[in-house]
């Protein structure tokens, strides 16, 4: 891998790394900030529950007594339950007892049978049959007073009856007022059929009222956060609402002091990624430029002395061409050295082309080259003489350069890189001497002849 692109992948992995940070640290505080919500929504449901709890437990306090006088005063033959009725409605608008069937067995006023005969088929009478306690109905509108009537199931000798109790509404709406106020919402309490016993803010919006019917938990379109809970020992629902808006509102604050404290720091570590991947770039530019020669691209000298070294360090034989182009001065002198730099461009693209994927080419200095490669390379060098020798198009100008070649290999126990070039070097000038456009390999006889 060039050092280029040791500084590229540097540069990218700082940016993954910092990505990465600042995308936990969102998702994070995201997080939080959705538990910090549902822990919200979460109290208020808790609250609704309590006061839906609380509710039921007090329109049913009574239930243990209510049964005791029902079974103490009304369980006995059906023929005495008349006077009992009349005594012990006293304070009371009037008294009916059932029997489990469905029979008006007795009532006072004896007036009111009709009426008492048509609670059979209502739910808080059912719902009373199937729980065995005290439980109240839906609303029923009596002479002008809206009332809610209580269905008392108890045991007697001929088997089950219900004792009915009618109590106003506003009687009721007084009791439960107390229950509502752990809310700290809107909070409406409505029979089956959705008429309000008790409200404690306004008129129950006909939206909530419809929503809260066919879903107990959400949102309204207008941003109502409801919760509607049976209330235990009725034929009720408790509805409790809250603008989703005020409800959060809490945690809507930190959540912006929070996001804006994020915003900074992601711009924070923005600017570090910019500015370390700059760095990186730069630096791997720079590391590219030591090593590379501006002209061509191709390695330098100080490049190809360090490949060299690394393959003899690890006991590969290697061979080291040296390259210098014949005809290249008179070229450079008759067209100039614009077109002289673009030949020797053009020439390093011939190189890589002839060379190996694993050689090395590299540019020495002025018109000369240098490749490294492994093993023998006779067939490289012939290659590179062939595809050199050919002419050049240049700037309309057709040009020919010839090259001699310099071939110096040392075994895996060779001394340098150094040594490698000087014999290179050596195998080169024996090539020009003896007439140019020559490919000569180094002997030891040139070494004693230098000397």
């Amino acid at each position: 891998m060039t050092t280029a692109w040791r500084g590229r992948l540097a540069a990218g992995l700082v940016v993954l790394l910092a990505v990465a940070v600042v995308a936990s640290a969102g998702l994070y505080l995201a997080q939080v900030q959705r538990d910090a919500r549902h822990s919200i929504v979460e109290d208020f449901d808790t609250r609704a529950r309590l006061a839906a709890g609380v509710s039921g437990d007090t329109v049913t306090a009574s239930e243990e007594k209510t049964r005791e006088w029902a079974e103490t005063m009304f369980a006995g033959p059906v023929s005495g339950l008349a006077p009992i009725l009349e005594v012990q409605r006293s304070g009371i608008t009037w008294l009916a007892v059932l029997d489990a069937d469905g029979a008006v067995l007795s009532a006072s006023p004896p007036g009111i049978s009709t009426l008492a005969a048509s609670l059979l088929t209502t739910r808080g009478y059912r719902l009373a049959l199937t729980r065995d306690k005290l439980t109240y109905g839906d609303i029923t509108t009596q002479t002008g007073v809206d009332m809610v009537y209580a269905f008392q199931p108890f045991a007697a000798g001929d088997g089950q009856r219900v004792l009915v109790v009618p109590a106003t509404v506003n009687e009721l709406a007084t009791i439960l007022r107390s229950a509502l106020d752990v809310t700290g919402s809107r909070t409406y309490v409505v029979d089956s059929s959705g008429a309000t016993i008790v409200a404690t803010s306004g008129r129950l919006d006909p939206e909530l009222a419809a929503a809260a019917r066919t879903d107990g938990r959400g949102v309204t379109a207008s941003g109502d956060y409801y919760l509607a809970l049976p209330v235990d020992g009725t034929a009720w629902r408790m509805i409790i609402t809250k603008p989703r808006a005020e409800l959060l509102a809490p945690v809507k604050e930190t959540t912006r002091v929070a996001w804006l404290i994020f915003a900074g720091f992601a711009a924070a570590v923005t600017v570090i990624i910019v500015v370390g991947a700059l760095t990186l770039l730069g630096s791997a530019r720079l590391a590219h430029a030591r090593l590379h020669d501006t002209l061509t691209g191709l390695p330098n000298r100080a490049l190809f002395l360090e490949r060299a070294a690394a393959a003899i360090a690890q006991r590969h034989a290697v061979t080291a061409l040296f390259l210098d182009l014949d005809g290249f001065k008179p070229v450079n002198d008759t067209y100039g050295h614009a077109v002289g730099d673009k030949l020797l461009a053009e020439v390093g693209k011939r190189l890589v082309g002839a060379t190996r994927a694993h050689d090395l080419v590299s540019r020495f200095g002025g018109d000369e080259f240098l490749v490294l490669c492994r093993g023998d390379a006779t067939a490289v060098a012939a290659r590179i003489h062939d595809q050199l020798s050919q002419p050049y198009e240049i700037d309309g100008h057709t040009l020919r350069v010839g090259v001699s070649i310099g071939l110096a290999t040392l075994e895996g126990d060779a001394d340098s890189a150094e040594t490698l070039i000087h014999h290179a070097d050596l195998a080169l000038y024996e090539a020009k001497r003896g007439g140019r456009g020559r490919i000569e390999r180094f002997e030891p006889r040139l070494a004693s002849a230098a000397e």
